[in-house]
């Protein structure tokens, strides 16, 4: 009896990976409306560019800089978390020739981690560009921004070195 009991947990302890997958669609979802959003300021930008002025021009490459990041941030998250945790994507596995898709068979864990720490530092990037640029700027808010992206580099450091004493550990 316990040995059924304890097959039926493991059973439901797997099969509960997949209350994942509203999360990651819900992820995709919030891509595209941030896709749209994004649309809208673009057609808005092309509407008014006759006052746009060289700093106007910089913010609004730094906005779709920061866009772009952010999207790609979703994506990592989606597809790696999605590979890793929940189900390998049948269209990954379908490309043999790994034109299209071959390197997303080498997301781990490790290297998702290492990927969203990168994306997350490049935001943090962008967004401290942002404030620089502006015309007026806040000391304590560009403090605040400041220590924030030297958490994330900090951490993005520590992982790496934990990593690195796990592999030669092992």
């Amino acid at each position: 009896m316990s040995n059924k009991l304890e097959k039926a947990i493991e059973w439901c302890v797997f099969q509960s990976r997949w209350l994942q997958v509203p999360v990651y669609l819900g992820m995709c979802v919030v891509m595209g409306m941030y896709s749209y959003v994004f649309c809208k300021e673009v057609i808005h930008s092309l509407i008014n560019i006759e006052t746009f002025t060289e700093e106007t021009m910089l913010m609004l490459a730094i906005g779709i800089v920061d866009v772009s990041m952010v999207l790609n941030l979703i994506i990592v998250c989606v597809i790696g978390g999605y590979w890793s945790f929940v189900s390998r994507l049948e269209i990954i596995e379908k490309d043999k020739d790994s034109c299209q898709f071959g390197y997303l068979g080498k997301i781990n864990p490790n290297a998702l981690k290492h990927k969203l720490m990168i994306s997350l530092i490049s935001i943090s990037a962008v967004h401290l560009l942002e404030t620089f640029v502006a015309e007026i700027i806040d000391t304590q808010h560009t403090i605040m921004q400041i220590s924030i992206h030297i958490v994330f580099v900090l951490s993005a450091l520590g992982i790496t070195y934990m990593d690195k004493i796990g592999h030669t550990q092992h």
